[in-house]
């Protein structure tokens, strides 16, 4: 069920002595199950301008921090980025619908 790695992503902008900002990054893996986007959901995204193409199921919602890009290497041994659409709690688990890409 829970057999994929994901890497959750936050960046941060910080600032520097001299005034300049520079992106660092905190990443964290934790477990999860990928599945499809629903018809349903997929048309109604499509609708808004959204492009949804993956979802992840984390078995705990605590794990999530609010990070808003996903890191996963899929069943081809790619390893690709997503930008987080939206988050569903479900229970305990929680649902991380993604974009492909990074914003």
């Amino acid at each position: 069920m829970y057999d994929n790695v994901i890497t959750l992503i936050e960046v941060e902008n910080t600032v520097d002595e001299y005034g300049d900002k520079t992106p660092s990054k905190t990443e964290k893996e934790i477990y999860a199950e990928v599945k499809s986007v629903g018809t349903t959901e997929f048309y109604q995204a499509q609708a808004t301008g959204l492009r949804p193409e993956v979802k992840f199921v984390i078995p705990n919602y605590n794990e999530y921090s609010g990070e808003k890009i996903v890191k996963w290497e899929n069943e081809y041994g790619q390893t690709e980025e997503y930008s987080v659409i939206r988050t569903y709690r479900n229970g305990r688990e929680l649902e991380i619908t993604c974009k492909r890409g990074i914003e």
